[in-house]
């Protein structure tokens, strides 16, 4: 049974990631989803329930923005990694709390 919040697309984009106490790696993308990402990791690199730090470089000409996110780590094999991301309204909003 598909458990999806949204479809994922195929996507070649590279993502810095960085767990507590780690330093940060430059990883590909094999697809993007509203809600996730899988990443090639090539072994093993984090376990589930893992917090890790996104950092997405993306390029509009002359401009280069960053897009930072917050994921927690769902699944893991041999050679990828699958990561949910942190809906961003809903830390936003308890702070406002």
């Amino acid at each position: 049974m598909e458990r999806r919040y949204s479809q994922r697309k195929p996507a070649a984009v590279h993502v810095y990631v960085s767990f507590a106490g780690r330093e940060t790696r430059r990883y590909k993308t094999m697809n993007l989803s509203s809600h996730g990402l899988s990443i090639l990791t090539g072994k093993r690199q984090a376990r589930p329930g893992a917090i890790a730090s996104l950092t997405f470089v993306i390029n509009q000409g002359n401009l280069v923005r960053l897009h930072r996110r917050k994921a927690t780590v769902a699944h893991v094999t041999n050679t990828s990694t699958g990561m949910m991301l942190h809906n961003r309204n809903r830390a936003q909003n308890k702070a406002a709390s």
